[in-house]
């Protein structure tokens, strides 16, 4: 479906050369796969490695009242459960807030791009169907922090307060927020300082009761290693070093120019750390907020390189492609793809 609305808007650019903007409320189509997407997410059944570990803390949480819930796990997902279990609904309710927030803002983020449709695109086969699918808590806090970094630029207080509800689902969303505001130290020498203080008032909020906990999990266990965490730091490879190396040539404002080469910068030091160290858990899963780098980078070069209509259209295919490829891989290859084929819609 996201295919065949990013050849429609491709074949608009192919004629006219000129990049529309893209309104989804306006938009029926647009608003349809959203919402598609979105129940695809939420209403699946059995689907992800960690489907019956979520259950069990869904079931676990059902016993503990309100304020007990909040001190289990981060404040957004616990209310989320905790809403589900007194309507008495199952795990899906839970999974279908967190999967609309997150549908919510990764749309929000490819609203800002050349093509909204092509942008998604490149999210659906690892960010929506393995993360959406697989890493509840860490998919909706990637969504809200796409929905941030759409004002990359423009705003400084919506992007740290859109982190800051992200880190309210997992809390290493706040690790994005030294990347994304890192090129203010060399703009605002206050706004610079004033980021770091919101980063440690945040951080300390935030992490200071699970602290212990979040270091004996990713530092202290070195025997629990994350299968295939070398394969998905790796996917940030070619986009980083497309994000570098072609900086002044994808369209960016100055701003949007420096954080990008940031985030490609953490992208390229992740993948000798996940190689040469034994904490590929935590590099694994800190690597899975440089996911957007991929959305940013990859979707423009039909745009940016691709003015001849040929050209465009080669490398709009390419781009297709390569997302196609992946999805393609995962499913053969991936170690725990026997959990989400064949895919089941339900309600427990």
């Amino acid at each position: 479906m996201w295919m065949a609305a990013a050849f429609g808007y491709n074949r608009s650019f192919a004629r006219t050369g000129v990049v529309a903007r893209l309104h989804w409320r306006g938009t029926a189509g647009v608003s349809i796969l959203v919402l598609a997407t979105a129940l695809l997410v939420g209403l699946r059944y059995e689907i992800g490695a960690d489907w019956v570990t979520y259950l069990a803390n869904y079931n676990m949480m059902q016993l503990l009242d309100y304020g007990q819930a909040l001190q289990t796990f981060e404040y957004g997902y616990a209310t989320a459960v905790f809403i589900a279990g007194r309507l008495d609904s199952g795990i899906w309710l839970a999974n279908l807030i967190c999967a609309i927030l997150m549908v919510a803002g990764i749309m929000r983020f490819c609203l800002r791009q050349e093509n909204p449709a092509l942008t998604f695109l490149v999210a659906i086969p690892y960010l929506v169907i393995v993360v959406g699918m697989g890493y509840t808590r860490q998919g909706v806090a990637i969504g809200i922090v796409l929905a941030g970094l759409a004002e990359v630029g423009r705003s400084s207080v919506k992007l740290i307060l859109f982190v800051l509800c992200a880190a309210l689902f997992h809390r290493t969303a706040l690790l994005v927020l030294p990347l994304a505001l890192a090129p203010l130290a060399r703009r605002n020498m206050l706004q610079a300082i004033l980021g770091v203080i919101a980063f440690l008032v945040l951080a300390l909020l935030l992490l200071r009761d699970q602290s212990d906990q979040l270091v004996s999990m990713y530092v202290t266990q070195q025997n629990y290693e994350s299968g295939g965490a070398a394969v998905r730091v790796a996917m940030n490879i070619v986009p980083a070093s497309l994000a570098l190396i072609l900086r002044n040539r994808l369209g960016f404002n100055n701003y949007q120019r420096d954080m990008w080469s940031v985030f490609a910068l953490v992208a390229l030091a992740a993948f000798p750390l996940v190689l040469a160290t034994s904490l590929t858990t935590a590099i694994d899963r800190l690597a899975l907020f440089l996911i957007p780098l991929q959305l940013a980078i990859l979707p423009r070069l039909p745009y940016v390189f691709g003015r001849s209509r040929q050209t465009n259209g080669l490398l709009f295919l390419a781009v297709c492609g390569y997302s196609a490829a992946i999805q393609l891989v995962w499913l053969v290859f991936a170690t725990y793809a026997e959990y989400w084929v064949p895919y089941k819609l339900g309600f427990a």
